[in-house]
């Protein structure tokens, strides 16, 4: 089943999208990731009686996450509609390979911001089963790029991916990172 899902997404890599569609797409994917998860993250949390951390931390622990998370998912999503000539959505993915802007210092920037992002929305509703939800929407997602995601990418992008691949770290970013990255035309 994951070899079909790949190759559907390879072959919808392979057409040509006009900027209208992009643009669809493009809003339609931010909807839900902006305010569809979470909505889901304050639905299941409303389901669960008492708050996790008193107000000021959970407060403090919304700041500090929506502050690291936002421009991690802001830079990745711009660069991919800019340099990528796709979308983050994965059914009108980019053209181009990614290896410079903020993927330069980890390979899923986006998904870096939005677990912030989502992790900050849990926090501000500050209930168990917010949290829960966040953490299985998060696993959810890390097993999607992991089974998916980056067998899509190596079949796209071949050598050079694979090579960035292991150049370049999962999740965490390489913020010091002064070395060049793989070179794709991109």
């Amino acid at each position: 089943m994951v070899d079909k899902l790949v190759r559907f997404l390879v072959t919808r890599a392979g057409r040509e999208y006009s900027a209208g569609y992009r643009t669809i797409a493009a809003i339609l994917g931010a909807t839900l990731f902006l305010a569809g998860w979470p909505a889901l993250v304050w639905f299941f949390g409303r389901l669960s009686g008492g708050t996790v951390l008193p107000s000021g931390l959970a407060g403090i622990l919304s700041l500090l996450c929506f502050l690291w998370g936002i421009p991690w998912l802001v830079s990745a999503v711009l660069w991919q509609l800019w340099k990528g000539k796709g979308t983050p959505v994965p059914t009108v993915p980019t053209k181009n390979f990614l290896p410079t802007g903020p993927y330069r210092f980890c390979r899923n920037p986006m998904m870096l911001g939005f677990f912030f992002y989502i992790t900050g929305w849990a926090a501000v509703f500050n209930q168990a089963g917010a949290y829960v939800t966040a953490a299985v929407l998060m696993a959810l997602l890390f097993a999607e790029i992991k089974c998916v995601e980056e067998k899509e990418l190596a079949e796209r992008f071949g050598d050079v991916y694979l090579r960035y691949k292991k150049e370049t770290p999962f999740f965490f970013p390489a913020v010091l990172r002064r070395k060049a990255p793989p070179s794709a035309g991109a």
